[in-house]
């Protein structure tokens, strides 16, 4: 027995629906990785996040942060020094992200054979 769907997936889609406003800041292929990241570490500079992420460009990782701190969720301090020292931390708001992301990385851990043996079925068919 499957549990009923959120009352906003079935109810009238109002003009913004704030699950595709949430989706469209958090659907990036770094964003639970960033996300959880500055939650394990509370503060981390920016050469210290893209040694951690691995494969990440110096470019997309400042977009990512770049697109975290217009939501709020990433704040970003510039410390006057010489070279400059960049620092970043989850706000208050970006902390509220680490439980839903996790019950989210739960379901994708439980799930993923099923998930890829869909996928491979399908493109068995239709190849």
């Amino acid at each position: 027995m499957s549990a009923a769907p959120h009352p906003s997936l079935v109810a009238p889609a109002p003009a913004v629906c704030p699950t595709e406003v949430a989706l469209e800041v958090i659907a990036s292929k770094w964003t639970v990785r960033i996300v959880y990241l500055l939650a394990a570490a509370g503060v981390q500079r920016f050469s210290e996040l893209r040694r951690a992420l691995g494969t990440v460009t110096h470019k997309e990782l400042t977009k990512q942060l770049r697109r975290l701190e217009e939501a709020g969720l990433v704040a970003r301090e510039v410390f006057p020094e010489v070279p400059p020292r960049v620092e970043y931390r989850l706000t208050s708001l970006g902390g509220t992200l680490v439980e839903p992301l996790s019950a989210l990385s739960d379901w994708a851990v439980r799930h993923a054979s099923a998930v890829a043996e869909h996928r491979a079925r399908r493109a068995h068919v239709a190849s």
